[in-house]
């Protein structure tokens, strides 16, 4: 769990991370998600090797990722 500090107040909070996650499960790249957050990449990483409830947000997050066929998906050999 992400501890409460005393002193100066974290710019990384619960709702940060569930918007990381939210972002990455909207196909978002990692980079994208984070700087949409306006959070840095080392935090990101930190928390995703030091926090097991956010590394099984990111897991969850990326299996729930939408797939978009691509239209060369549907396409055989013989039709081209």
């Amino acid at each position: 769990m992400i501890s409460k500090t005393i002193g100066k107040r974290h710019k990384v909070t619960y709702l940060t991370l569930i918007r990381v996650a939210r972002d990455i499960q909207n196909n978002y790249t990692v980079s994208a998600a984070y700087r949409n957050s306006r959070i840095s990449r080392d935090p990101f990483y930190r928390y995703l090797n030091s926090e097991p409830e956010f590394t099984e947000m990111i897991i969850e997050a990326y299996k729930g990722q939408s797939y978009i066929p691509m239209f060369f998906d549907n396409l055989s050999s013989d039709s081209l």
